[in-house]
């Protein structure tokens, strides 16, 4: 082999070598290329839990003739909060209201009525002219009183000092009556824990709706009328009664078949008494 031979051979091995050498650089660079691409980002992102807080705002009155006072209002707010109304010498033909209008803030509910400590008639002993009507033991004065409860859409109170005007003194609009019979019997009624209707225009029961503060009442208020008749008698001389309203709030979403919270198994309520 001449030299030329030998230059000519080495020079192919060397061209043959740089090809594969492109080869691999080409392969490199296609190892190495980007796709496109963009990148967006959604700043400021959060999750905050709501609140489900129940107020009641009430209003109540009584007539006695002598004793024929403005209505009584406030709302109970508190953790648990309370209302008194507490009435003495109760006599046949006494009436009076109590109006109570819950909110609830910032969920849909719902919303029970029931009694925490029930109701307990009380025997204050007994006058001359009792014992001649009554020889059972205990008061009868739930037995006697009637009641009537209603829906109503607001409630207004108004006082003019006249007499005998406790229909005028609270007002209930638009109203649907629910109940009609002794304060007794309504205590059976509720003891165990009574839905409310949130919406009279849609048939069964519906959640309470949501406020967005407790200064904007939407759902129903209840409205309860309760009068002595003058026939009574003297069967409730001396008696008293003592009873108490509860109102509980569940939530409605997630919820579509709430535990009545009046039963001993229920549990995370928020109520004002």
């Amino acid at each position: 082999m001449s030299d030329d031979d030998s230059f000519r051979l080495s020079r192919r091995k060397a061209l043959t070598a740089l090809g594969t050498v492109g080869v691999a650089s080409a392969g490199a660079g296609l190892g190495t290329s980007a796709y496109f691409n963009d990148t967006e980002t959604l700043d400021n992102n959060s999750l905050t839990a709501g609140q489900l807080d129940l107020a009641v705002e009430y209003a109540t009155d009584v007539d006695q003739e002598q004793n024929d006072e403005e209505p009584v209002t406030g709302t109970v707010n508190g953790n648990p909060g309370a209302y008194s109304y507490a009435i003495s010498d109760v006599k046949p033909g006494d009436q009076g209201k109590l109006a109570f209008c819950p909110t609830i803030v910032d969920n849909p509910a719902w919303l029970y009525v029931g009694t925490k400590d029930g109701l307990v008639d009380k025997e204050g002993g007994k006058t001359e002219p009792e014992k001649d009507v009554d020889d059972t033991p205990g008061g009868e004065l739930s037995k006697k009183i009637q009641v009537r409860v209603s829906y109503a859409d607001d409630v207004k109170t108004n006082h003019d000092g006249g007499d005998n005007d406790s229909d005028d003194d609270i007002k209930c609009t638009n109203k649907t009556k629910i109940f009609r019979g002794t304060l007794k019997e309504l205590f059976a009624q509720i003891e165990d824990g009574y839905l409310l209707d949130g919406n009279r225009e849609k048939s069964g029961r519906q959640p309470y709706p949501a406020s967005g503060d407790h200064e904007d009442q939407t759902g129903p208020c209840l409205c309860m009328k309760w009068w002595v008749p003058t026939g009574v008698g003297n069967v409730i001389q001396t008696d008293g009664v003592e009873f108490d309203f509860q109102f509980t709030a569940l939530q409605e979403r997630h919820n579509g078949s709430p535990e009545n919270p009046f039963s001993s198994s229920s549990t995370s309520t928020n109520s004002s008494t």
